[in-house]
């Protein structure tokens, strides 16, 4: 199975029902998506895009990116989704690595969808590559997982089978859907279940749970930013929504404390999932099994969960990746003969085959649902001309899930605050990843083979041994 045949089922059974409504004013069926899809396709065909091109898709959610990323794919080329954050070094080296032959914003976007539908689609192989999404590991280099046809439309299924969405469900699809989370959990989803998607340009507590309630929302994909976000609104706005069945949560370790705030102020259940860039989701606390809090829930169908060497998960399924993009040294370093994929996530399995993660393995910092990886940004401060040496620690914080703080080595003789290093940082890498606090040290603490000791950084930011300085927001 492609995209292709996903749309064109929908298109079939569900025609004339909603699909999507976005903060445009838009509302379009399976239908009009699909025939918008297909103006994309021929759009991009009238460019010179067809198989095995690659077409990067930098846009807000909208009817229109939908049908923008449904429309590549259809054409043959692979989607490149690219943060609308993203900083234009960032943007240029992602869109250079992947070959994009074009760039799609919002406005191309708008444009593609008024072009001439393509009248007949190209054959594509079930195996070809329909997405690359950009990772990053804690070398900073940053990689790109293909992800095929089949994997995107077979694992798709598989969740709807584990999370149960039909035709009365509503998702708000609060996540950029150039996030994997919201591609999967709220795009393709619903277009697999006959669901309506309710999109928000961007994420704004008082606009979400407005929406939550007067669209109906049933189902509910989220970070734990947004729940701490809503939940700071329990005192003055109402009532819970009074359709919302549950929500699903994920991107971030989500506190113990938060699900339940959340819980009181959305008047549902608050379950988690876990998945990574490289094999979306393997696990989700769904219901109508019994939830256990803290758990990130049994295998979605289809995928198989093991405990390897040191604790650590793996994962094998048609969710996972072909591979990183040009680099079979780096696929085989994460993927076995068998098929297995080490996530770097340490986890236990307990006697009903749920799953507990327990540590990182890497250094990777998750803000916010956002990762980010601390040698990137190591490396952008060290390019200051004030900077000698720099390590950069994720500390625990009740908001955002973990806060990014840099912990800096001035070179002598020259000066510069935390606000300057975060203005330094801000004009090269995604707001996201800009450090809100720094710590100012004489050196480094070192292990024997002179290792910066993040470890003991963490710790002594934990036990305030490190004091830090607020950057400028």
């Amino acid at each position: 199975m492609t995209l292709a045949d996903l749309v064109a089922g929908a298109a079939e059974r569900w025609g004339g029902r909603v699909f999507v409504t976005d903060d445009g004013g838009r509302a379009w069926t399976f239908a009009e998506t699909a025939a918008r899809a297909r103006c994309v396709a021929g759009a991009l065909a009238a460019r010179g895009v067809g198989a095995g091109d690659r077409v990067a898709l930098m846009a807000h959610n909208s009817a229109e990116f939908v049908a923008a990323w449904l429309g590549t794919t259809l054409a043959g080329a692979a989607v490149v989704p690219i943060s609308t954050v993203s900083a234009p070094p960032e943007v240029a080296a992602r869109t250079a690595q992947a070959r994009c032959k074009l760039i799609v914003d919002d406005a191309t976007a708008s444009a593609l969808v008024r072009g001439a539908p393509l009248s007949s689609l190209p054959p594509i192989a079930d195996d070809a590559v329909a997405q690359i999404l950009f990772t990053s590991g804690t070398t900073g280099v940053a990689k790109a997982a293909a992800v095929s046809h089949a994997s995107l439309v077979t694992h798709t299924r598989n969740v709807a089978r584990t999370v149960g969405l039909g035709v009365d469900d509503v998702v708000l699809g609060a996540l950029p859907l150039t996030h994997s989370f919201g591609c999967r959990m709220v795009m393709l989803l619903a277009l697999a279940t006959g669901a309506r998607i309710v999109l928000m340009r961007r994420f704004d507590a008082a606009r979400a749970l407005a929406l939550l309630d007067a669209e109906g929302v049933t189902f509910w994909p989220a970070v734990p930013t947004m729940l701490a976000a809503v939940s700071a609104r329990a005192q003055s706005d109402g009532p819970p929504p009074r359709a919302l069945r549950w929500v699903l949560s994920a991107g971030a370790p989500l506190a113990d404390a938060l699900c339940r705030r959340a819980e009181a102020r959305l008047g549902c259940e608050v379950r988690q999932g876990y998945g990574l860039t490289e094999a979306s989701f393997s696990t989700i606390d769904a219901p109508p099994a019994p939830r256990a809090i803290g758990s990130v829930g049994r295998p979605v169908a289809g995928v198989e969960v093991r405990i390897g060497a040191d604790g650590e998960v793996e994962v094998r399924g048609p969710h996972r990746m072909l591979g990183y993009l040009d680099d079979a040294g780096a696929t085989a370093a994460v993927v076995d003969a068998g098929g297995w994929l080490r996530t770097g996530d340490v986890g236990r399995l307990d006697a009903d085959g749920r799953l507990w993660i327990v540590d990182r393995t890497k250094d990777l910092i998750i803000r916010g649902g956002n990762n980010v990886y601390p040698s990137e940004i190591e490396a952008v401060l060290a390019a200051h001309p004030a900077v000698a040496e720099v390590a950069v620690v994720g500390r625990p914080d009740d908001y955002f899930g973990e806060e990014v703080v840099a912990v800096v080595v001035r070179r002598p003789g020259h000066t510069v605050d935390a606000g300057e290093l975060a203005d330094f940082a801000r004009a090269r890498v995604a707001a996201t990843k800009v450090p809100r606090e720094v710590a100012f040290v004489d050196a480094l603490p070192l292990g024997p083979s002179n290792k910066v000791l993040k470890r003991e950084l963490r710790a002594m930011l934990a036990d305030g041994r490190l004091p830090t300085t607020k950057a400028s927001r």
